[in-house]
């Protein structure tokens, strides 16, 4: 250092300025590069990732702004997904047959219009895991109507799938063919079931009242006593009533309004058991760009539901706490699935469903409530209905049938989460457990003594079931126009429920002994 300083000294002070210059100029240089000129490229790669991020913004802005909208949308397609596989899997659990598809066809075409000219089943097919049932459908009509006709077919619950159609003629008077193809997953073996052959064969509306049975079906307690109980489920209940009609199967589970028709065609039929008390729960629905208000709203109106069951009588109830009767409105025939499709369609204005129907279209804002369950008080008794011609020989097993119902009631009551958690999960139409809990307020299953006050008495004894049958009876009379009077002493066949619930004192069964 001594010496830099001394040769710094001998320096002519010119030459000292210069070198100084150049050392300024020198460390300027190491100063630039070393440190500006990095945080100058900083700078700029700042500046144009701030604007590539503000292109990004706005491209991707209104991608954001419908995130949420998709995302329903995704929860929306996975919940009818999960709906669809529990559709496939329950409600198909027994394949259906040619008969089943052919009333299901005949009922969307006669509400459209479309005149049925010839339909025949083809080959079956398998298709993966699925199996296909095909029909030929020959037809004619309207453009307007066969539009309509393919649309329910489309949109059936029943898992349809439309193909190879063809048209032909002008828009007033078509021609045309189409296959229909009914998919469902073939019935498999139950590992609880035992070998031997099925002693009944009951088909059941899938209402909640009925879910013991399933619950039932699941813990293998109808197979008891060595019988071999098959019990399903169908949204069809015209196609139950049909079978049963046609000895198909041997019972189901209806209710005293339904009871009476039953008996009007002439089957000869048994009630072997009491179920639940149920409040209706039909809802009457109008569009939602409908000027309908209010129930008086609807005079001069046309009404679609299903005729001569519960929806009618709701809807009687409603037109009469409105000061109106049935005369005061047009009621049409439509099952509670297709006036829900309707409504969705916008090919109706007014109608009468239920769950889970209703809340789908009031959280689709496509319809909405006129009058529902809390309008009207109107209770109704459930029974077990088995045709007279399928008791004999089969005593341990519709007392089976009785047995594992009750039993899977007091399971119920007993373990009401795990129970209605399990329904929720096992449910063909995809009710959420708020929905099955809110249903259950308008169920009432039958305790052991409620039971036993209706078939541990005489048939000829007055008691609260008369007033069911009463009731639906004058509704019949007074509204509809014919008289249906229920034989109680004919058809009440409680021989096999007083030995389930042991009426000892009322040992003497009407009918005679059990099979």
């Amino acid at each position: 250092m001594n010496i830099l300083l001394a040769s710094w000294n001998k320096l002519d002070p010119r030459d000292r300025r210069a070198l100084g210059i150049c050392l300024i100029f020198l460390f300027s240089v190491v100063l630039y590069m070393g440190v500006l000129a990095p945080l100058g490229n900083m700078y700029e790669a700042t500046v144009q990732e701030q604007v590539e991020l503000k292109q990004e913004i706005q491209l991707n802005t209104p991608k954001a702004m419908v995130l949420p909208d998709r995302e329903a949308k995704l929860r929306q397609v996975k919940n009818e997904y999960e709906s669809l596989k529990r559709q496939l899997d329950l409600v198909d659990r027994r394949d259906w047959s040619s008969s089943d598809i052919y009333n299901e066809i005949r009922d969307y075409a006669t509400i459209t219009g479309v005149v049925i000219k010839e339909m025949r089943p083809l080959s079956q097919k398998p298709n993966g895991f699925l199996s296909s049932q095909p029909m030929d459908v020959t037809f004619s009509g309207s453009f307007t109507a066969i539009e309509k006709f393919i649309y329910y077919l489309e949109t059936s619950p029943q898992v349809f799938v439309v193909s190879e159609i063809s048209l032909t003629g002008k828009s007033g008077a078509m021609q045309g063919g189409l296959v229909v193809s009914k998919y469902s997953i073939p019935a498999k073996a139950d590992s609880k079931m035992p070998e031997h052959a099925v002693s009944l064969v009951l088909s059941m509306p899938p209402w909640i009242g009925y879910a013991p049975f399933e619950i039932a079906r699941h813990n293998g307690w109808l197979n008891s006593n060595g019988t071999r109980i098959e019990c399903y489920f169908s949204e069809h209940e015209k196609t139950n009533f049909e079978k049963l009609y046609a000895g198909e199967i041997d019972g189901t589970a209806t209710h005293a309004l339904e009871l009476v028709q039953l008996l009007t065609r002439g089957v000869d039929l048994r009630i072997v058991a009491p179920l639940a008390q149920f409040k209706t729960g039909d809802v009457l629905m109008v569009a939602g760009n409908s000027n309908i208000k209010t129930v008086q709203d609807l005079r001069g109106k046309t009404v679609f539901l299903q005729t001569g069951g519960t929806a009618h009588y709701f809807l009687y109830e409603v037109l009469k706490q409105n000061g109106m009767s049935l005369s005061d409105v047009t009621v049409s025939d439509m099952s509670r699935e297709i006036v829900a499709q309707s409504l969705r369609a916008g090919l109706i204005e007014a109608g009468v469903t239920f769950e889970p129907f209703v809340s789908r279209l009031q959280k689709m804002r496509i319809a909405r409530p006129v009058a529902g369950p809390a309008e009207v008080d109107n209770w109704s008794l459930q029974f077990l209905v088995l045709r007279e011609d399928a008791l004999p020989g089969n005593g341990k097993a519709v007392e089976t049938l009785i047995s594992g119902f009750s039993r899977a009631v007091r399971w119920w009551q007993e373990n009401p989460d795990e129970a209605v958690q399990f329904l929720s999960a096992n449910n063909p139409q995809g009710v959420s457990q708020n929905t099955i809990k809110e249903v259950m307020k308008s169920v009432r299953f039958l305790t052991s003594e409620k039971a036993r006050a209706y078939f541990c008495t005489e048939p000829e004894v007055d008691n609260s079931m008369d007033e069911y049958f009463r009731k639906y009876e004058n509704f019949f009379k007074q509204e509809l126009g014919y008289e249906v009077i229920v034989p109680k002493a004919d058809v009440l066949d409680w021989r096999y429920a007083r030995k389930v619930f042991n009426c000892t004192a009322h040992a003497n069964a009407t009918h005679g002994a059990g099979g």
